[in-house]
């Protein structure tokens, strides 16, 4: 047969003679990436990504398109081959008119695929829409009642008409699903490790639920007699019930989660006992310790966060007639909130700086408004006294917006001569959380100004097989970046557990399209047809008043559906298998090195089992040529010039014309996601994962 011998990589093979250099390292288990190749057809050598150094030649050579000689020599993996991938990438997407991650997904503090579990919804499917959303949110019923929805605020239907309802339908669906048989996620085998997670809040919780599916051995240690940190004790039922809360636990306990309640750092264990017993540590002790009013006679206030403990475990204290909120964040709205709904006491908040500068949710100050509760801005506490034992003096001073801080807000400037008195029988402090990091130093964590020092990728403390993550690294903060949190420690912990290197999660790459004008805007919507969000339904405003009920109802399966549909599915159906962004990460590119004038966004939804968006569409030829291949009568060719380049069925026909048999194939092979398929939300069939849809998933796309 005169075989040909050639050294790719310093590794000596024999191939058939007319066998191409990519053939014959594929055959050694060399990988030599490629866009525009597709095995079985003529080479295209379009994308140029397969560029190899064969020795005596002065340029790069694409593999795919050079047949292999004698006595060749290759190298697949040199600085001058990764360097020419590289601007061969960033080439292809300096144009790019597409992006990988929808603008609601990339503002989520979990990195939630919300197209992907928000379709399963529309298409009726809640199981499925729990697996998606399992794969990278823990307590998502929880969340879905308390979390702040940064996710709806970056929603394009914004631009529209209302942003979807984001939250509601991630609680519909952890509800739903609850209610029957609850999904509980596959366990691998057990490994034999065992790890202590000190706190059982909304990060140790996340933790220990994703490291009992690696098949780890989990312990979760809290000072509180019940699981759920903040979540149980500094949210009041009428926002989160327990109940809701008790069931997500309640899987994670199916799940395999030992618990050691009434347990607490410092006093019943240290972190050298819990290192000498396990294998691996996670802090997510939380920010337990309340802030003080820092003015003169502060011990007079009840902290915030220690009434709304009280009130969670029905104790909840003598308020008398007239209470004082001092705070503006959400802990000062639950504290106004849960005192009115202990009944016969008028509640005022007084902030310092203006309502549009309070940190809370805007419904919460809404809510607290229709249930009776005033407010006072531009208002600073100086100093409490009591007057006879039962009653407080405070003194106040006015404020004005000063200049803007680092976060953009303006400082509040005292206003000289403005002090003025308010007497109430109680005060209650709502100024915040900190971390207590006196313990962590005398075991040896270093420590920041917020809490503990970890490292921002994997969690990991100064201490070997040590991680931290949530309020106790980051201060107080949000519960879902606490959850997200305890997800990024278990896949670090997995990797130190595994002898891995530990690097933390794996990050993907991604483009945003932008800037996006008016013209782009109207094309983007151009098929859209307004529709008002979906209103959660709540309970009357006498039950409200008189009890702890929660106030939404959630969604009913009607509504969730045709809120679901409201979607226009944002971010790429094949964000997860896409050769070019798989290779853009691979490479480290910068998509917007050649940055300049791009292609438009435009979306051909015609054909009936793809959709094309020709702004993608690097013009490899490869659904040309399986097209063509396959004996299409029409197929497809490249047509047009400049920006106006594209790949189309000739004569201006349709694109179910082009591609009458082979839509799926093309779709399945396109490395871009040019084409998709118009049932695919997050993979496409190479990967396993094609989903069914019904016929009434057609508006979602």
């Amino acid at each position: 047969m005169n075989p040909v011998f050639l050294t790719i990589d310093n590794r000596r093979t024999q191939v058939a003679r007319g066998t191409t250099v990519l053939e014959a390292a594929e055959g050694l288990g060399i990988r030599i990436p490629t866009m525009c190749h597709v095995k079985g057809l003529e080479p295209a050598t379009s994308c140029f990504v397969c560029a190899v150094q064969i020795e005596g030649r002065r340029t790069l050579t694409p593999a795919c398109g050079m047949p292999a000689s004698d006595g060749m020599v290759v190298r697949t993996d040199t600085e001058d081959v990764r360097r020419a991938r590289k601007i061969a990438l960033e080439l292809l997407l300096s144009d790019h008119a597409g992006e990988c991650v929808a603008p609601c997904a990339a503002r989520c503090p979990a990195d939630l695929d919300i197209p992907g579990f928000v379709y399963e919804i529309a298409a009726g499917s809640v199981r499925q829409s729990m697996e998606v959303i399992n794969r990278r949110l823990a307590l998502p019923g929880s969340l879905g009642r308390i979390c702040p929805r940064l996710c709806e605020h970056g929603c394009r239907r914004c631009e529209h008409d209302q942003g979807l309802a984001i939250g509601a339908l991630h609680r519909y669906a952890a509800d739903v699903d609850g209610g029957g048989k609850p999904y509980v996620p596959a366990k691998a085998p057990p490994t034999g490790k065992s790890v202590a997670i000190a706190g059982a809040g909304p990060a140790g919780l996340s933790a220990a639920f994703y490291l009992l599916q690696k098949g780890h051995d989990c312990t979760l240690f809290d000072a509180a007699k019940a699981a759920g940190g903040m979540l149980r004790y500094g949210i009041p039922a009428y926002r989160l019930p327990k109940d809701a809360l008790d069931a997500e636990i309640a899987l994670i306990s199916q799940l395999g989660a030992r618990w050691r309640m009434d347990e607490r750092w410092g006093r019943d264990f240290s972190l050298a006992s819990l290192r000498r017993d396990h294998d691996a540590v996670f802090l997510a002790t939380g920010a337990q310790q309340a802030q003080g009013l820092q003015c003169e006679g502060e011990e007079l206030a009840l902290p915030g966060i220690e009434f709304l403990e009280q009130v969670a475990k029905d104790h909840s204290p003598r308020l008398g007639s007239s209470v004082l909120v001092i705070g503006g964040g959400n802990t000062a709205m639950d504290c106004a909130r849960s005192a009115i709904r202990l009944g016969g006491c008028s509640v005022k908040v007084l902030y310092r700086r203006t309502r549009n500068e309070m940190p809370c949710l805007m419904e919460e100050v809404e809510g607290a408004e229709a249930e009776g509760v005033e407010f006072d801005f531009l208002v600073s506490p100086v100093r409490l006294e009591s007057t006879d034992g039962r009653r407080i003096l405070l003194t106040c001073r006015r404020m004005k917006p000063g200049e803007p801080d680092a976060s953009g807000r303006r400082i509040p400037v005292p206003v000289e001569g403005s002090d003025f008195s308010l007497e109430c029988s109680t005060v209650i402090a709502a100024t915040g959380q900190s971390v207590e990091r006196t313990l962590a130093e005398r075991e040896g964590l270093r420590v920041t100004t917020w809490g503990i020092a970890a490292d921002e990728r994997t969690l990991a403390t100064n201490i070997p097989g040590v991680f931290a993550g949530g309020d106790a690294v980051l201060g107080a903060d949000l519960a879902v970046r606490a959850v997200a949190a305890g997800r990024i420690a278990a896949a670090s912990i997995h990797q130190y557990l595994s002898g891995e290197p530990v690097v933390g999660e794996p990050s993907q790459w991604g483009i945003a399209m932008q800037p996006v004008d008016e013209l782009e805007r109207a094309e983007i919507f151009r098929a859209i047809e307004k529709a008002a969000r979906i209103r959660m339904p709540e309970i009357g405003h006498t039950q409200r008043l008189t009890s702890f009920a929660e106030i939404e109802k959630g969604l009913t399966e009607e509504d969730a559906r045709r809120e679901a549909l409201r979607c226009i599915s944002c971010g790429c159906r094949k964000a997860d298998c896409c050769e070019l962004r798989g290779l853009a990460t691979e490479y480290q590119v910068d998509p917007y090195r050649f940055a300049g004038e791009r292609r438009r966004f435009s979306q051909d939804n015609s054909h009936p089992e793809i959709i094309y968006e020709p702004g993608k569409c690097i013009l490899c030829g490869v659904c040309v040529r399986i097209a063509g291949e396959a004996g299409e009568p029409f197929g497809l060719s490249i047509v047009g010039r400049g920006f106006e380049v594209a790949v189309a069925a000739p004569f201006g026909l349709p694109l179910a014309e082009g591609l009458r048999y082979t839509a799926v194939q093309c779709a399945e092979a396109c490395p871009s996601g040019a084409l998709a398929l118009r049932t695919a939300r997050a993979c496409d069939l190479r990967c396993g994962a094609a989903v069914a849809a019904g016929p009434d998933l057609v508006r979602l796309v």
